[in-house]
């Protein structure tokens, strides 16, 4: 089966349980790989986690029912998993802006959140440059923290010293970044760090990869051009669907050669872990 063709009958699944809990384990059955694998991969090709992916869901389908039903507003709210009213107002008036007993009225205007769905599009003029490497066991060092938001521990090593101290250990900026995958939340399990082939330093992280095949890609460009995320999503929207490789469930790897925000410019290279697909 399709990669794109497994998304879809997640996103099948999702819709049909938004009013039920939906189970992780089945969405790996679905993808046949890793939950933190394939959130990982969500949040990349979408720009948003699976978990607010299914809040706007949820609380669109809400503003549906509160328009077309009679049905209560507290038993509305726990249909779509919100333990009381208030929980749900708080949350319906930051998607919609109104309080749910508005939403009932004549000429409200409310959001809507279209269902996913995921298609293959492939621009075969535009190129796709990549290496495979097969590497041996290494180490990596580093401060490893799960942060609210993309880029969270970059921020954390920069202003509490990490980065420069890793610098002085190792001769050369603190360049890499391990992506650990995302919560349910949105949350980033990431560490930043270097590569390491020394004895644990006591006050850093330290995560050894196994001899495993890497595909390396590289994105060079503007950074207010959002030239990184662009090169994550078609890796993964464009890429993996179509080669004989997939994730291999170990962390994805970011490695800064250049990164200057007054110049607008960055060359980043991003290392997969790979298998290759049955």
């Amino acid at each position: 089966m399709e990669w794109v063709d497994r998304m879809n009958i997640v996103i099948d699944y999702v819709e049909n349980h938004l009013n039920s809990e939906i189970d992780s384990e089945e969405i790996s059955r679905m993808m046949a790989c890793p939950f933190t694998v394939f959130q990982r991969s969500f949040i990349q090709i979408t720009g948003i986690p699976l978990s607010e992916y299914i809040r706007r869901r949820k609380l669109t389908c809400a503003a549906h029912e509160l328009q077309n039903t009679a049905d209560k507003i507290i038993d509305i709210a726990l249909k779509y998993g919100y333990e009381s009213a208030d929980a749900f107002s708080v949350a319906f008036k930051r998607l919609h802006g109104v309080a749910p007993s508005i939403a009932r009225k004549s000429g409200v205007k409310l959001t809507f959140y279209c269902r996913l769905y995921f298609a293959l599009t492939m621009k075969g003029v535009d190129k796709m440059d990549y290496k495979l490497v097969n590497r041996e066991r290494f180490k990596v060092i580093g401060k490893r923290c799960t942060t609210q938001y993309g880029g969270g521990t970059w921020a954390i090593v920069k202003s509490d010293g990490s980065a420069e101290t890793m610098k002085e250990l190792s001769g050369h900026m603190c360049d890499l970044g391990l992506c650990f995958g995302f919560g349910e939340d949105g949350s980033n399990d990431y560490m930043c760090g270097i590569e390491w082939d020394k004895d644990d330093v006591p006050e850093f992280d330290s995560y050894v990869y196994p001899e495993a095949a890497w595909l390396i890609f590289e994105a060079n460009g503007k950074i207010s051009e959002q030239v990184l995320n662009h090169v994550w999503q078609r890796i993964n929207h464009e890429f993996l669907p179509q080669s004989k490789y997939k994730k291999s469930g170990l962390p994805t790897i970011e490695k800064y050669v250049l990164w200057d925000d007054a110049a607008d410019v960055c060359q980043v290279e991003i290392w997969i872990p790979v298998a290759k697909k049955n």
